[in-house]
């Protein structure tokens, strides 16, 4: 919890520049506090969540390629 409102709204807001959508951001930011509950320590809270996040991102920007592509 106390990671969560810590850092939620800067998550967000980070987020929300690199998608442009604000709803999708707290969709990534909700799957990062997801697998951030799921590790047992984090040493370095801040950077590991907004690494996470932003290979969330990369990894949204590759499906999204791949279905147009497939639409293509």
């Amino acid at each position: 919890e106390r990671l969560f409102r810590t850092y939620h709204d800067t998550l967000v807001r980070y987020l929300t520049r690199r998608l442009g959508d604000r709803d999708w951001a707290e969709e990534v930011a909700q799957e990062t506090f997801v697998r951030a509950l799921r590790q047992e320590r984090l040493t370095s809270e801040r950077a590991w969540l907004f690494a996470v996040a932003t290979n969330l991102v990369r990894d949204e920007a590759g499906k999204d390629v791949r279905r147009r592509r497939r639409l293509a």
